[in-house]
């Protein structure tokens, strides 16, 4: 930096000593004076309440985070597990179909043969023709919905188009019959709730955060600074000062701020308390509702599967009647009928049996663990 002249005026020599006469002289004789300084200060923050507070919080904060991600994580679980099973219960839906159009396939080389011989009518012939068809459209109905289903999982997995999803419809049977799953509910495990009780934990902290602001603040201070001037622009020499010291932050008047800050965060921490203590009943019921809905559908699991092993047995007894015209065509296809319903109801209970299961795994908070099921 550069100053001009310095002009001392008259009055200034008459007020100091006439030995500093000389000094004046010298200064009021400089044209330019030439100067230039550098400093660095360091702050070192010692004791802020806002600080560590705030520091607690944005730990708190991370851990809702990742509760948050578990809870949407078993959400997903649930969309997708829900979505496989459907697809499923549409593949057992075919089967069942498929295994009645191959029996009244056969039925139906025998019916010819029969209306060949005159043994029976052509309307009983053409009636179960007319069946077959029936059963056939309603096999093309059934493979298009599973076409879309598998498309609907494709797209919740992030899978290409092209790519192929196999489902072993095998296996729900052997995991619905097996032996009843942890059903343990402890509220503590349920995300939704976890979350409540973490944003309570961080309410409670950001009122302590408004109360902080009526704490004063401590901090240390070092500045180190180099200075030097000069009649001329070359800097030959250079001057250091450096200062320690501490700084204290006391907050006296803030029109209220604070206060109204306060008031607010406590305002919200008592509306979560009520919604814990709703949603805390509300978890309680959907998990006794989960599990009296899991627990009917294995119940009925063993009625079903009875009821179709029952119909599968009149069926073959019909069938070997009919072949030795014991039985009417009438006979055959009303218990082909029955199997059909029987068995595609079993089916159906299967797959109540696997979303039911996942509905009480969800309000347990175990559902991550459908993976480990046998």
């Amino acid at each position: 930096m550069m100053f001009n002249k310095i002009n001392i005026p008259a009055s200034v020599y008459n007020m100091v000593p006439a030995e500093y006469a000389p000094m004046l002289n010298k200064l009021n004789n400089i044209d330019k004076l030439y100067s230039a300084s550098a400093d660095l200060q360091v702050t070192q923050l010692i004791y802020s309440q806002s600080y560590w507070l705030g520091l607690q919080t944005t730990k708190k904060a991370q851990e809702l985070y990742s509760i948050l991600k578990n809870k949407n994580e078993e959400e997903i679980i649930a969309e997708v597990a829900n979505g496989y099973y459907q697809a499923g219960s549409l593949m057992l839906q075919l089967n069942t179909i498929e295994k009645s159009v191959k029996n009244l396939e056969g039925i139906y080389k025998i019916a010819e043969l029969s209306y060949q011989n005159d043994l029976i009518k052509e309307t009983d012939v053409n009636r179960l023709k007319v069946t077959i068809t029936n059963l056939e459209v309603t096999k093309q109905t059934i493979q298009n919905g599973i076409d879309i289903q598998l498309n609907y999982l494709k797209a919740l997995a992030g899978m290409p188009g092209d790519s192929t999803i196999t489902i072993d419809t095998a296996s729900f049977i052997h995991v619905s019959e097996s032996k009843l799953v942890n059903n343990e509910f402890q509220i503590g495990n349920v995300p939704s709730y976890q979350a409540l009780m973490k944003q309570s934990e961080i309410y409670n902290q950001q009122t302590k955060l408004s109360k902080a602001q009526y704490y004063p603040t401590l901090a240390a201070f070092g500045k180190l600074g180099y200075s030097s001037y000069n009649t001329s622009s070359d800097i030959d020499k250079w001057n250091r000062m450096t200062t320690i010291g501490l700084s204290m932050s006391i907050p006296i008047y803030n029109s209220g701020v604070t206060h109204a800050k306060v008031k607010q965060s406590l305002l919200k921490q008592k509306q979560l308390d009520e919604d814990i203590l709703q949603t805390k009943d509300f978890l309680k019921v959907d998990y006794q509702n989960a599990f009296s809905e899991y627990q009917t559908a294995r119940n009925l699991l063993g009625v079903q599967r009875d009821n179709r092993e029952l119909a599968q047995k009149v069926y073959r007894q019909t069938m070997l009647q009919y072949q030795e015209g014991m039985a009417s065509l009438a006979d055959l296809l009303n218990v082909n009928s029955d199997f059909l319903q029987a068995d595609n109801s079993y089916n159906q209970q299967v797959i109540k049996c696997k979303t039911s299961e996942i509905k009480m795994l969800k309000a347990t908070g175990n559902l991550k663990n459908i993976v480990n099921i046998k």
